[in-house]
């Protein structure tokens, strides 16, 4: 805690412990003058200084104020510490108060480098989430023109658009081996009606009971069910046919219905 004489402004540095030794009634070490310290009290220096100096006349010695007339005391003063290193002679204080607000500052050639600098990490940051979730953002159509600017500039590559309600089957025939015992033959047409190239899906094959039950299903890759040698990654063009054939093992005379699908 701090406090000032009210006769030279002098600054001290005082503890509860003396205060109450005394019951607040104190003696400058400057000027002799005794004050009750309590009346006072702040609870740092800057704070104390701000006062003095209100109270002195902005720190210049306050001639128009009398010395009180003490009360007896049971007690006498305490003695407490100076503050001399803010605290001149006549009480006067050599340092100026803090600054308590805001100060005008005009932008700098280093502020703007600073600002130019942040502002290009944060676009960095920005294109690297893009490029790290293109896939995802690329089957948004509203996206896709953005991101195919986007790869241009970069030279990346963005993984083909995939809608497969417009993948369609024209022909389809499920029938025995000729040749092999306990196997089926298929023979299946698919299209990308879509006006743009779509990745091969992944082909599915489900049997069913009389019941609509599940009895069999088998899923099939693209290298699977394409002629080998054909290239995979190139996607479905619009409006090629592509033709399927497939050799699978009969699930059996529960099988009596067949659906195809995509994934």
């Amino acid at each position: 805690m701090y406090t000032y004489c009210p006769g030279c402004a002098a600054i001290f540095r005082i503890t509860a412990e003396t205060v109450s030794a005394a019951g607040g009634r104190v003696r400058c070490g400057q000027c002799d003058r005794v004050f009750n310290a309590v009346d006072r009290l702040y609870d740092d220096a800057v704070s104390a200084r701000h006062a003095a100096l209100l109270h002195t006349g902005q720190g210049l010695p306050d001639t128009g104020v009398t010395q009180p007339q003490l009360q007896p005391q049971q007690q006498p003063p305490a003695a407490f510490e100076t503050v001399h290193d803010d605290v001149a002679e006549a009480g006067r204080i050599h340092r100026p108060l803090p600054a308590t607000g805001w100060t005008g500052r005009s932008f700098t050639s280093k502020d703007l480098l600073s600002g130019l600098a942040t502002g290009l990490l944060v676009l960095l940051l920005g294109m690297q989430w893009v490029y790290f979730n293109r896939g995802t953002l690329a089957a948004d159509a509203g996206m896709r023109p953005v991101l195919e600017r986007f790869c241009s500039v970069l030279h990346c590559n963005l993984p083909l658009r995939t809608d497969l309600a417009k993948l369609e089957i024209i022909d389809r025939d499920v029938r025995k081996h000729p040749q092999e015992e306990a196997a089926l033959l298929i023979n299946a047409s698919i299209a990308n009606r879509a006006d743009f190239t779509q990745p091969y899906p992944v082909f599915e094959i489900s049997f069913s009971d009389t019941m609509g039950k599940s009895v069999a299903m088998r899923r099939f890759l693209p290298a699977e069910y394409l002629h080998p040698g054909s290239n995979t990654t190139a996607g479905m063009a619009p409006n090629v046919p592509v033709q399927i054939v497939l050799e699978i093992q009969d699930p059996g005379d529960q099988a009596v219905s067949f659906q195809f699908g995509f994934l």
